[in-house]
């Protein structure tokens, strides 16, 4: 009986402290969600609005925070991947991208899709959207001026 006894309170104990573990992570889901949702704003509002992200928010009806972090997410996979010459096309061809360092740093490194489809279900997209994130993208490039190097570089990556 004492073992029974002691065994029920073991885990009782066991579960309370497994259950404060998962609510800590629960509300720290919430808390870096809305750390990138404040991050992507304040890029917003720190400059002037984003043509990429103007053109991301009224194809596809995402916000402007959205739109920010999701081509974020996509354009730091990008930076992480491509050659030096590449990522400095590519740097010139995007107004404030280097002002996006906050939210990359945010996004923490992002070295394949699978953390770019994480980045999107941080801030509400469905992982399928970077599918429809990827075009917009390499259409604005085109419209830019890219390589087609840049822009046969980035169609393999964001594939």
């Amino acid at each position: 009986m004492k073992k029974t006894t002691y065994l029920c309170a073991s885990l009782l104990i066991v579960s309370t402290n497994s259950f404060a573990f998962l609510d800590s992570l629960e509300s720290s889901d919430e808390d870096s969600t809305s750390d990138l949702m404040g991050m992507a704003s304040s890029a917003m509002s720190d400059s002037a609005s984003s043509p990429l992200a103007d053109l991301l928010s009224d194809q596809l009806s995402v916000s402007p925070e959205q739109a920010v972090s999701g081509s974020g997410a996509l354009l730091s996979l990008a930076q992480s991947q491509l050659s030096s010459e590449n990522s400095s096309e590519l740097m010139s061809l995007i107004p404030g991208l280097s002002d996006m360092g906050g939210i990359t740093n945010m996004l923490g490194s992002i070295e394949n899709l699978d953390a770019v489809n994480s980045a999107f279900e941080a801030v509400g997209l469905d992982s399928s959207m970077v599918s429809q994130f990827a075009p917009v993208i390499l259409s604005y490039l085109t419209e830019q001026g890219a390589s087609e190097g840049l822009l046969s570089a980035l169609g393999g990556l964001w594939q």
